[in-house]
């Protein structure tokens, strides 16, 4: 858990990219980990994988998050179970929120890219999906930096796990 999750932090800060065979060994370590455990909780980590990677999924296609990151929340739910992903997702968005407030006063990121988001919302809405925008990487390199949303999920399942694992913070 500490080493996928680290390495993800890692590489989304330093080339922002998880890469894909980080995402095979952990998907895989945790389904087949889950598989030594019994039938449910083989099938509590292959839910896992296919929702942590579903409920993400019209953030990516809408360009607000990257396939990495998609891919490892799916990770993480492999490892973890289904059951764990509220709690998780709760603690990784009050994460990328304080990563967000750290950017806004570093000035790093621009208050416009809040209503740019709005406009590429209804935009694709409006078309039925007909017209979506940029990916991120694109919009990271033309408006500045973007939320790394690998490290929001990595330091929100170690809280989750670590600090909160009968979830008594969150509430759930």
């Amino acid at each position: 858990m500490i080493s996928i999750s680290s390495l993800s932090a890692f590489f989304d800060l330093k080339i922002r990219k998880i890469p894909n065979w980080l995402v095979l060994i952990g998907a895989s370590s945790g389904i087949a980990l889950s598989g030594f455990q019994g039938l449910n909780p083989l099938f509590q980590s292959v839910a896992g994988l296919v929702a942590g990677i579903a409920v993400l999924f019209i953030p990516f296609a809408l360009g607000w998050i990257g396939a990495g990151d998609v891919k490892f929340f799916g990770v993480v739910g492999a490892l973890l179970g289904i059951s764990w992903l509220p709690r998780v997702f709760f603690y990784s968005a009050l994460t990328a929120g304080l990563i967000a407030v750290v950017y806004l006063f570093a000035g790093v990121a621009r208050i416009g890219r809040v209503s740019d988001l709005w406009t590429d919302l209804k935009l694709a809405v409006l078309s039925l999906g007909q017209v979506v925008p940029d990916p991120v990487h694109i919009r990271s390199a033309e408006r500045g930096q973007s939320v790394p949303w690998g490290v929001a999920f990595a330091i929100g399942t170690i809280i989750a796990y670590y600090f909160d694992n009968t979830g008594q913070w969150a509430g759930f």
